[in-house]
């Protein structure tokens, strides 16, 4: 039942980036052609961040119940659990996508604000997007307070999964390979060795001690609270980007992209690996998804 609710989440997320694509690719091109009011712009993107605030939702109550699962899933590719961060895309990707999206004359510009030369570009805009001195040095502020508070849970997430490690699981290996290699003697052979490392491995089903049960029950709970922290940053990043510091147009089209780099990533690399690896392993596969956006 838990593994269900998690594909069925994920599923509405993904339904919600293809509709979410449609309408926002739509606005820009109206925004493009001068059918589209700031006021129209503005409200895709709020429709667009509601859908998202509804998946970091589900997402917590879902990483109370079970947060390891959403650490690599299994109905995501190898690929793209590979690239996961905590459950998720990097928060910072966010913003290195607007660098990008804005393009080389952005990046002079940048040169130019860091040196104290860009004063007089306050007023025009710069890059692809027309990002403003104003804007830069907002963005600028944003990227450096996600990247500290990224640093801050991936070191949580090393501290927790030494501690699990450390106490009490290595003790607990210890001592079961003190009193194996006291059964078999101190003169073991090679194949006393490796007898030894059997009975240290193969626990008999139920005889796992409850204190290693305590103990891998902490870190999935501490999983889980790492994720919930994880996705926050994720959503307060984004959406004090594309509502408090961008132009409704320049939000559009930063979603736009974002989006369109996510579905991408996803529909090639499920042809790669179903290209390598059939008939080994296949992701697995979700049912039709519907096409309402969540």
């Amino acid at each position: 039942m838990g593994a269900a609710r998690h594909v069925a989440c994920y599923q509405r997320w993904i339904a919600g980036q293809e509709a979410g694509l449609g309408e926002l690719e739509a606005s820009s091109a109206n925004a493009a052609a001068g059918r589209a009011t700031d006021g129209e712009l503005r409200a895709v993107v709020e429709r667009c961040m509601r859908g998202y605030a509804e998946y970091v939702s589900t997402r917590r109550a879902l990483a109370r119940e079970d947060g390891a699962a959403l650490f690599a899933p299994p109905w995501c590719t190898s690929f793209e659990n590979s690239v996961l961060w905590i459950g998720g895309c990097r928060p910072s990707l966010t913003i290195r996508l607007l660098y990008s999206l804005s393009g080389e004359g952005l990046e002079e510009h940048i040169e130019e604000f860091i040196s104290g030369r860009g004063a007089l570009g306050a007023a025009r805009g710069m890059g692809l997007l027309g990002i403003t001195a104003r804007q830069l040095e907002l963005v600028n502020d944003l990227h450096r307070r996600t990247l500290r508070d990224e640093d801050a849970l991936s070191d949580r997430l090393a501290t927790l999964q030494e501690d699990v490690a450390d106490r009490p699981l290595l003790p607990i290996v210890r001592e079961r390979a003190t009193a194996a290699a006291a059964a078999l003697g101190a003169g073991a052979s090679c194949d006393g060795l490796a007898t030894r490392t059997r009975l240290v491995v193969a626990t008999p089903a139920g005889a796992v001690d409850h204190e290693v049960d305590a103990a891998i029950a902490r870190y999935k709970a501490g999983l889980g609270r790492l994720l919930e922290e994880a996705d926050e940053l994720r959503m307060s990043t984004a959406q004090t980007l594309v509502t408090e510091i961008l132009t409704p147009r320049q939000a559009v089209e930063t979603l736009v992209a974002a989006k369109q780099l996510h579905l991408t990533v996803r529909s090639w690399s499920r042809r790669g690996e179903a290209a390598v690896t059939q008939p080994a392993r296949s992701p697995v596969t979700l049912p039709p998804a519907p096409s309402s956006n969540p």
